[in-house]
């Protein structure tokens, strides 16, 4: 693997050679920040490239995850494997190194390992729900791994031998003597010879192209009969769980859910209230709340996919949400939150919370400033954690449901 792409648009920071620490740590920031975007592009191999650099510059247990991710969705687990590895080495306290070794070990039918992964996430992440559903995947794949029957082992290669049948060798002897190499001869009647360019005659003495091939009884009874039959009766068909009918032979094929999850999401945000800080009415504290109007531009796709038998589930939607929230005084304060990268990696991740980019209305009175600020803007409190916490659930049940 290089560490560097020629040209193109990311090589300023992957020819880059920094010294100072301080370059060092803003190099690798602005490398994760293009890695993560190109990892919602689909842009693997730019990707892996932007990893590798961060990783020669400033190791850390997170971009060893990262990269690790990138190569299981190139279809290389062995390498997203010690990835992971090296980044649960580098910080056993990491919860998504272990969620990072578990996929890839699954991958490759380790799955005593993926489930001793899944475990320690569980231990470091005891309130996650997640960790239980991941080690039931693995145990259950393990069952179904190991009730497969094996495999037959391969026949030895043998020659076998058919005797060439009588009319078949007098054909043979006919083509190759008596002309030494010339145009087939046959006498006309008046004992005039006419030649036939390209053709033969059959046993039956009709004419035919040199090249058709007249099967004799013999030969006819040593393929058998290959005539089409008719179907009697419905061929029952044995359909796995979650396999397609359609399917039987496990691959690759794609169940689109995006009406699902455009549906589960509008529902579930307009219902969402945000705590905002009390506010002072009187001597009393009035709590305050951050509500979801409506839901606009939802875009992207949630699908299954599943291949040889595993289920696979990808999300990746963009939306943008209408808040509000009344204000201690006169007036509201109102705008939008777009978030354009709501996908499985990025809510299952640890790079803190989901990208935002908030617009604030004109009327938003000035003493609201602050509260916007520090609950719709901040990314610890407020409307995006509330965000993430959302669709982390819309992940549980998009399993459970799909």
């Amino acid at each position: 693997m290089r560490s560097n792409l020629p040209g193109g648009a990311h090589s300023d920071v992957l020819r880059a050679k920094p010294e100072t620490e301080e370059e060092k740590a803003a190099l690798v920031a602005e490398i994760k920040e293009r890695a993560k975007k190109a990892f919602a592009r689909k842009e693997m191999p730019t990707c892996e490239a932007l990893y590798f650099k961060a990783i020669e510059v400033a190791p850390e247990a997170s971009t060893y995850a990262n990269r690790s991710a990138v190569r299981l969705a190139m279809g290389r687990p062995t390498e997203a494997k010690d990835d992971a590895t090296r980044a649960v080495e580098l910080d056993a306290a990491y919860a998504k190194a272990y969620y990072r070794l578990g996929q890839a070990c699954e991958k490759i039918f380790h799955f005593d390992e993926a489930i001793d992964a899944y475990a320690v996430g569980a231990s470091l992440e005891p309130e996650s729900k997640l960790w239980p559903a991941y080690r039931e995947k693995a145990e259950k794949a393990k069952v179904d791994y190991e009730s497969r029957p094996p495999a037959p082992a391969p026949a030895p290669a043998t020659i076998e031998r058919y005797e060439i049948s009588s009319r078949l060798k007098a054909s043979l002897a006919s083509s190759s003597s008596g002309s030494g190499g010339k145009k087939d001869a046959t006498a006309a009647p008046g004992g005039k010879t006419t030649e036939f360019r390209g053709y033969k005659l059959d046993s039956q003495g009709r004419k035919t192209t040199f090249f058709n091939n007249e099967l004799d009884e013999e030969t006819k009874q040593l393929i058998g009969d290959i005539a089409p039959r008719k179907v009697d009766a419905d061929v029952a068909m044995r359909v796995a769980d979650g396999a397609s009918a359609w399917n039987q032979s496990g691959t690759f094929e794609e169940t689109n859910h995006t009406a699902y999850a455009k549906k589960w999401f509008r529902e579930e945000l307009v219902k969402m209230m945000v705590d905002l800080p009390p506010v002072k009415v009187g001597d009393v504290d009035v709590q305050q709340y951050l509500t979801i109007d409506k839901v606009t531009d939802f875009r992207g796709d949630a699908s299954t996919a599943m291949a040889r038998g595993k289920k696979k589930y990808v999300v990746d939607v963009a939306f943008t949400l209408a808040w509000k929230f009344a204000t201690n005084k006169s007036g509201t304060a109102s705008g939008t939150a777009f978030f354009p990268d709501v996908t499985g990696d990025a809510v299952q991740g640890d790079d803190g919370p989901l990208e935002c980019q908030v617009t604030v209305d004109s009327n938003t009175p000035q003493h609201a400033r602050a509260v916007v600020d520090s609950h719709v803007k901040s990314e610890s409190v407020g409307l995006r954690p509330e965000v993430l916490a959302l669709a982390k659930r819309f992940l549980v049940e998009f399993r459970q449901a799909k």
